[in-house]
């Protein structure tokens, strides 16, 4: 749940077609991220984000250490936001598929008096907490409720992978393209299942948004 004073948004847990195409992520240690420079407007945290929905059979496919993961976009996906949080994962099957967790604002939680007392926390269980210290909240539970979101990101690229891990820090004002994403795959033998929200204003357990990223930019910079 979330509240007014200690507003909380959390992130999901992971419960035929075409494929598209086959990715392993590489890290690529030794590389620095490539970046296109763009002259573009000035990257704009009030606007919404722009999600159009998706009808396909076309998977694309991350081939895992032990086993795979199918996924299938189910949005085509943009948001413009200040990152208030960032985290990295290196073990487990969830690292493999979405290696980053970013809590994103936007809209009135990016003026300087409300995110100065905007709190944000990671847990261990990939659940993030979105806290405004005090009584006096500037704006309502409905407002913090849909305009704060824990992403799970997939990077589609190794160079991709690159720029997040090291480009992007806290309070950086970013934009990320690409799609939601919905997935199934086999792991050990085992079942996994993963499902995007599809809303900013859900909480609780579910209320992440797996984004498959295709296209991140900070300033003036485009990664792909």
């Amino acid at each position: 749940m979330r509240l007014i004073a200690s507003s909380v948004r959390s992130a999901c847990r992971a419960s035929g077609g075409t494929i598209l195409l086959a990715v392993l992520l590489v890290a690529g240690c030794g590389e620095k991220p490539v970046s296109v420079a763009t002259v573009q407007p000035p990257i704009d945290v009030k606007a919404e984000p722009v999600q159009d929905s998706l009808s396909s059979n076309e998977k694309i496919r991350i081939k895992l250490k032990a086993g795979f993961v199918d996924l299938v976009p189910v949005a085509r996906y943009r948001i413009a936001a200040v990152v208030s949080s960032k985290r990295k994962y290196s073990s487990g099957w969830g690292a493999e598929v979405m290696p980053f967790d970013l809590a994103l604002v936007w809209g009135r939680l990016t003026d300087p008096d409300i995110a100065k007392r905007l709190q944000i926390k990671h847990d261990n269980t990939r659940l993030a907490w979105f806290r405004i210290k005090g009584d006096d909240s500037p704006v309502s539970f409905e407002y913090v409720m849909s305009h704060g979101s824990n992403n799970h990101l997939i990077p589609a690229t190794g160079n991709l992978f690159r720029a997040i891990d090291r480009d992007v820090s806290v309070k950086d004002r970013i934009v990320l393209e690409g799609y939601l994403v919905n997935g199934e795959g086999l792991i050990e033998g085992q079942t996994i299942r993963l499902k995007t929200s599809l809303t900013r204003e859900d909480t609780d357990r579910g209320a992440c948004e797996i984004f498959y990223v295709t296209s991140l930019r900070i300033g003036d910079r485009v990664y792909r």
